[in-house]
């Protein structure tokens, strides 16, 4: 072969080498990756790990030669898995995907540089025509989009065991009052009935009962003005909805400090208490790991507007620096897909992103949500990062729920958080 011949020849192995490499990272091309995909999330209870084999299921599908290693650490809203990442990202440790929030929460992996933007995708596979924009907006940061959403969960529902309402002889209809709960509160414990399920062994769980219990009080417009430091966290009117969180902290079962949010669906399930104020990851978990039927054995209301939406999205993100970017563009692909989304939110209890999801076929509950979040009034839920605010904004109401528990000072509690809001602008 001639000088000539070997130099054509080289140039041509490496245009084809360079062509297989952008194939196997382009989200234009049809090509299936292939490979390993380490998939990290907090995603370890029964209904949880069922839907997340749902978006297993569709990756396969699409792509057989995927190997997917299931990289998810226990632990209610990412407690513990959140630790257990950051860890890994400041040693240049990147999975190829991971779970996080849209808002606060993706911002800070934004900021560190770990991150793909996912602009490509959207352009290529028509997301923003069925995607909310607003939702769209909360993941997009410096002109770049870069997460994909699941689902979305609401978070301000308070489930209640039916058989029990009825032995103590009380209703809730679709929406209530903090009145009208402690009235049925008395009722129950009237009867011997433990009111309110609670498991804050995590202290989040604590700190949703308390940011359910605000937003329904002040609304959505109050609760807003309350992030963005328009409303003070130190007024009256969140002084007392604290005073009423107090007091429903003495309705909860004895052992709450030693049960996650799973544990207390459970009680509720089985009868032990009768009330759960979480969000509709509950719904999952009763229907799928408690077999129980949607309306004959449990019950859900709102507190406050029954209009309003706290929202909670799992979003996944594209590593920056992992080791195969082809699989986890092809995961974002995959879960995005109509089926996909369909499967995983039928045993996740949430919402799909998707507009054009057809929900008929979910229970009432859930596709009740899903006209809500279609047509009602969205607001971010701050102790799940949803909300664009700081991170630091989020630890402290963590932290002043934490010393709330403990000193029930409404006072202490709403300096804290004005201090927060205020060095976090």
């Amino acid at each position: 072969m001639s000088r000539k011949q070997v130099a054509t020849a080289i140039v041509a192995v490496g245009l084809a080498a360079l062509g297989a490499s952008v194939a196997s990272s382009s989200p234009n091309k049809g090509a299936a990756a292939g490979g390993k995909l380490e998939v990290f999330s907090w995603w370890t209870s029964g209904s949880e790990n069922a839907a997340l084999q749902q978006l297993f299921k569709a990756t396969k599908q699409a792509n057989p030669e995927i190997q997917i290693v299931n990289a998810a650490v226990a632990g209610g809203a990412g407690t513990n898995a959140k630790q257990v990442l950051a860890t890994r990202l400041g040693g240049g440790d990147i999975p190829e995907t991971w779970q996080t929030h849209p808002g606060g929460e993706l911002a800070d992996y934004v900021a560190q540089g770990v991150l793909e933007p996912l602009d490509s995708l959207y352009a290529v596979n028509g997301w923003r025509k069925t995607v909310p924009a607003a939702l769209i907006k909360s993941m997009t940061y410096n002109g770049h989009i870069y997460a994909v959403l699941v689902n979305t969960h609401r978070a301000n529902v308070v489930w209640y065991n039916k058989a029990l309402f009825k032995r103590a002889g009380v209703t809730l209809g679709p929406s209530t009052t903090w009145a009208k709960l402690a009235g049925v509160a008395t009722s129950l414990k009237g009867k011997g009935i433990t009111p309110l399920c609670l498991g804050d062994k995590d202290i989040w769980t604590a700190g949703q009962l308390l940011e359910e219990m605000i937003v329904g009080q002040v609304g959505a417009s109050g609760w807003t003005g309350l992030l963005n430091g328009s409303v003070k966290w130190s007024s009256p009117q969140v002084a007392a909805v604290v005073g009423h969180f107090n007091t429903a902290l003495g309705w909860t079962n004895s052992d709450h400090k030693s049960q996650d949010w799973a544990g207390a669906v459970g009680l509720l399930a089985s009868g032990k208490c009768a009330m759960n104020v979480m969000g509709d990851w509950a719904y999952g978990e009763l229907k799928v790991k408690w077999k129980q039927v949607d309306g004959k054995d449990f019950g859900y209301t709102i507190i406050g507007n029954p209009s309003t939406f706290v929202t909670v999205g799992d979003a996944f993100v594209v590593g920056k620096g992992s080791k195969n970017p082809a699989a986890a563009q092809a995961w974002a692909k995959a879960i995005m897909s109509p089926q996909a989304q369909l499967a995983f939110n039928r045993l996740k209890g949430s919402a799909p992103v998707r507009s054009d999801v057809n929900v008929s076929s979910y229970g009432p509950y859930q596709r009740g949500a899903a006209k809500v979040l279609a047509k009602g009034v969205k607001v971010p839920s701050l102790i799940h990062g949803q909300a664009s605010v700081k991170a630091s904004v989020g630890q402290a109401y963590s932290d002043a729920v934490t010393l709330l528990e403990a000193n029930h000072d409404a006072g202490k509690f709403g300096t804290a958080m004005d201090a927060a809001i205020a060095a976090g602008k």
